[in-house]
């Protein structure tokens, strides 16, 4: 069982498609969405919460991170011990004075993902909510799932199809890694519309949705946009679809 996914990674073949010599896509290029929105968009912060040791006792749950996120109310990352199809969730509590959980609200689940590491973002008042961009993966990272809570429910924004590259030292070898990327998002809500950008050389993009796979862009080619009803990729300002969405 694993507790923090940044312990853990998987070595990446370099794989691009119109590379420079640095293995990142020509670039930067200014996203179209980098100006489009005025001082009227909200920004929201990058959260420094610390992983707390767990504060509620049971039979069912098995708990994996567990922060608070204010007025008595914590988030914990958690799975049912009997359940071997949906996996972790997040869970919205507050702990009673018996130390069980009064659970608030509970996330979409991660399915086989071994690990769902939350990260969060909020602005300075309350009212707005948080965003949570939550790590997906195994050894390594598979994205990330972006949750708005607000009004004690968390919303599903869809999903972020990118990692943050690393080189690691192991085993006298220097290898590339795929690591979280949430600490370097950017995260803006205009209305009902959250844009994420990401700061940083270059990034991960694991399907470009035009034939590619796993290509090293420049992070300012490389924009996401809720728009209302869903999580849309933007490579140099221009929507990017799947074909064949689900």
């Amino acid at each position: 069982m694993r507790t923090f996914p940044a312990i853990f990674a998987l070595v990446l073949a370099a794989c691009s498609n119109g590379t420079n010599s640095s293995g990142t896509q020509p670039g930067p290029q200014a996203s179209a969405m980098d100006t489009a929105w005025g001082p009227e968009a909200k920004a929201y912060t990058l959260l420094d919460l610390p992983n707390l040791d767990d504060n509620v006792k049971g039979d069912t749950l098995l708990v994996y991170t567990t922060h608070k996120v204010g007025n008595d109310l914590f988030v914990m990352a958690a799975k049912n011990k009997e359940d071997k199809r949906e996996g972790l969730r997040l869970y919205l509590y507050e702990p009673r004075i018996d130390s069980t959980a009064q659970v608030l609200a509970v996330s979409a689940p991660a399915y086989d993902s071994s690990t769902m590491l939350p990260t969060y973002f909020s602005t300075s008042d309350t009212a707005d909510g948080m965003v949570i961009l939550a790590n997906y993966g195994e050894k390594e990272t598979w994205g990330q799932k972006v949750f708005w809570l607000k009004d004690r429910q968390f919303k599903d924004l869809g999903w972020l199809d990118v990692a943050h590259r690393e080189w690691r030292t192991r085993d006298d070898s220097t290898m590339q890694w795929r690591t979280n990327i949430a600490p370097f998002a950017h995260v803006q809500r205009l209305g009902e519309k959250f844009r994420i950008s990401f700061t940083g050389d270059s990034l991960q993009l694991f399907d470009d949705l035009d034939g590619h796979q796993e290509g090293m862009f420049s992070t300012g080619r490389i924009t996401y946009l809720y728009d209302g009803r869903q999580m849309v990729l933007l490579v140099d300002g221009k929507e990017r679809l799947p074909k064949h969405p689900l």
